[in-house]
């Protein structure tokens, strides 16, 4: 109760007055005892010296004081009686956490001491601020004691709900037959579930209609109830109405009386839905990744600071076979020294003893009882937070299926290249024959051909003049067509040498075998001589012999088709690398040119563009031409436009810087040398 206000005239004197209030009290307690005294001690010489009227009327009044003092006492143990009513509805409000109800029931009931000790129930300085008593306004020690009790149970209940409003728990109590009977209803947690404290009072744990079995069902949960043993996170879905479902642990232990008679059970429960889903997402993940190391050809390794093998997946296992047992605790050269050869071995163990990476080490697996395996190992150093060297992690594979292609493809290799050598041996039998019978091939048509032609030219030198004009033409004819057979039969031979020549590669000088070419070319009538450009220090990594031929048909061909013009140029050099490619060369003239819709049919052999009475020829220049420069990887190609002259761009192979520059170099020493 609030203290009353203090009487007008200052604090003291109202002190003054309930102090004073308080002492008439007393005064009339201690008065009343006195009198008593007193009048048993009056009536005691009465009875004795025979005064008995006067007797009786003391021992009336001690009666009187006699029976005052039984009312008090009377008022007295009613008040303790109500006292302790008070008290034991203060504790059962304080079991169920109502403090504010205790210290009401507390209040309501108004509990005050009658004290007859004066100034020994009064407390100093708490008279002028102490709330008034039964007989007086002067506070008893158990009032002073129920404020300080008020004051702390309330500084302890803010912070007990401060705590309960910031935690993610909520409290529960349940009775002895685990029916819940208590629900914190101010935590913003339970709320969040979407639970009311009226979907959990008065039902027990297992009859909640929004809680699903554990994992392990209600049966070892009732029996550590009966067992009267804690409970301890017991994990439980709760399935809301129109919601998601959500997860909640309970935790809880058994409550007794001041008896120690089992009431029930006190706990907490917290929503763990974030937690359960995060599991839950990491066992699938967890499930896939066994899946896929179970159906992939790859298994997991690890291994420690000693580079002992600590884990290997179960591929792995199989793999090994019966000497799976000794893998664990061992190095691997250890386990499998003949699985590779002793310089690979140490290898190997440089690059673990550096804690370098490794990637694609193969070693063999030989167990009793089973065929060669081959793996391949890749692995990682691994170090802790302070850069303390752990050992090895990496992946491993089954590269046995590998290992046997190998194998068979160097087989098959080897009887490839066994059969190439003996059919090259036979190709290189029959390019020998077939040269062999070309030449005599040639040998023996040249012989006759040559005959015809020396008849043909005695013939005309002895008897020219005694022939008709048609037997002079039939003598130059037959000549004609001799001369042309042994020119078709001289290039037919080089066709064939072309195709069965060794390529012996060296550097070319192109410019100065184009001058050595230029003075073999056969002379022929024409209307102004070949004004002739040949670019110097043109170089190529070539056949010499093959390339002669090259230039031979193709600068023989631009002489030969610009015996017309009246003043022909041919002219030799590199070509530009848009062209046809970065080592590429060309021989052009401002001759009769072609028409380019059949630019290319000229390299197919006996094909003609011109008549042979304007321009004679066997057809077979070009072909060879081809041949020679695809033998070389390379290729060669025609433009050309009718009365305009052709262009003929060929390159022997792919350029070859290094060697493009040795014989440069040797080139212009050789020009330095005969300077």
């Amino acid at each position: 109760s609030d203290p009353e206000p203090a009487p007008s005239g200052g604090g003291p004197a109202g002190g003054g007055g309930r102090r004073r209030k308080g002492s008439d009290v007393r005064a009339v307690v201690w008065g009343a005892l006195a009198i008593t005294l007193l009048a048993g001690v009056a009536v005691t010489p009465l009875w004795w010296r025979g005064s008995p009227a006067a007797a009786w009327v003391a021992a009336a009044a001690a009666l009187l004081l006699a029976a005052a003092s039984v009312l008090l006492l009377l008022r007295l143990s009613r008040q303790t009686r109500s006292n302790a009513l008070a008290l034991d509805r203060f504790a059962d409000r304080l079991r169920h956490g109502d403090v504010a109800g205790a210290l009401k029931a507390v209040k309501a009931e108004g509990p005050r001491v009658i004290s007859a000790w004066g100034e020994l129930d009064e407390a100093p300085g708490a008279a002028a601020a102490a709330p008034s008593t039964l007989f007086g306004d002067t506070p008893s020690r158990f009032d002073l004691g129920a404020r300080e009790v008020e004051l702390a149970l309330g500084e302890r209940e803010r912070r007990w709900q401060a705590r309960m409003k910031l935690s993610a728990d909520w409290h529960w109590e349940t009775d002895e037959r685990l029916r819940f009977t208590w629900v914190s209803q101010d935590l913003a947690s339970l709320g969040k579930l979407g639970v009311q404290p009226a979907d959990l009072l008065g039902r027990r744990l297992d009859m909640v209609p929004l809680f699903q079995p554990p994992a392990g069902g209600w049966g070892p949960v009732m029996e550590r109830v009966a067992q009267h043993k804690s409970l301890r996170d017991v994990l439980i879905e709760v399935h809301r109405r129109g919601r998601s479902p959500v997860w909640v642990t309970l935790t809880g232990r058994p409550h007794q009386d001041e008896s120690g008679r089992f009431t029930g059970y006190e706990g907490v429960g917290r929503d763990v839905t974030e937690q359960r889903l995060a599991h839950e997402r990491l066992a699938e993940s967890e499930r896939r990744h066994a899946m896929m190391a179970d159906l992939a050809a790859d298994w997991f390794w690890q291994t420690d600071a000693a580079h002992r093998i600590v884990e290997v997946g179960p591929v792995a296992r199989q793999i090994a076979g019966d000497r799976y047992g000794q893998v664990i605790g061992q190095p691997r050269w250890a386990v499998f020294p003949d699985g590779a050869s002793d310089a690979e071995w140490a290898a190997h163990r440089a690059d673990l003893d550096a804690h370098r990476a490794f990637r694609g080490f193969e070693f063999a697996i030989r167990s009793q009882g089973r065929t060669l395996r081959w793996v391949s190992i890749s692995g990682l150093p691994r170090f802790d937070a302070h850069g303390t060297f752990l050992g090895y992690h990496g992946v491993g594979r089954d590269i046995t299926l590998k290992k046997r292609a190998e194998r068979l493809l160097l087989t098959r290799n080897e009887q490839l290249e066994r059969l190439v050598a003996d059919r090259t041996a036979e190709l290189e039998q029959s390019n020998r024959d077939l040269e062999a019978f070309s030449r005599q091939l040639a040998h023996e048509l040249r012989t006759p051909i040559g005959q015809v032609v020396g008849l043909a030219d005695l013939l005309r030198s002895s008897a020219w003049e005694r022939l008709t004009e048609g037997e002079r033409e039939w003598l130059r004819l037959s000549g004609q067509a001799a001369r042309d057979m042994s020119f078709t039969v001289t290039a037919l031979l080089e066709l064939a040498r072309s195709t069965s020549t060794a390529l012996l590669l060296e550097p070319v000088d192109l410019s100065a075998l184009a001058d050595a070419v230029i003075a073999d070319l056969p002379w022929i009538e024409r209307q102004a001589p070949v004004q002739w450009d040949i670019e110097p220090g043109m170089a190529a990594h070539c056949s010499a012999a093959l390339a002669r031929v090259v230039l031979g048909n193709l600068m023989g061909n631009a002489a030969k088709f610009t015996r017309d013009v009246a003043q022909p140029r041919v002219q030799v050099g590199r070509a530009a690398d848009d062209e046809s490619g970065p080592g590429a060369f060309f021989v052009q003239d401002n001759g009769a040119g072609f028409d380019a819709d059949r630019a290319d049919t000229l390299f197919q052999p006996f094909v003609r563009l011109h008549r042979s009475e304007q321009f004679q020829g066997t057809g077979l220049g070009l072909s060879i031409v081809r041949r020679i420069v695809e033998r070389h990887g390379g290729s060669v190609r025609a433009q050309g436009e009718p009365g305009r002259g052709a262009r003929f761009v060929f390159r022997f192979g792919p350029p070859r810087a290094a060697e493009l520059s040795v014989a440069a170099d040797a080139l212009d020493s050789t020009r330095d040398a005969a300077a």
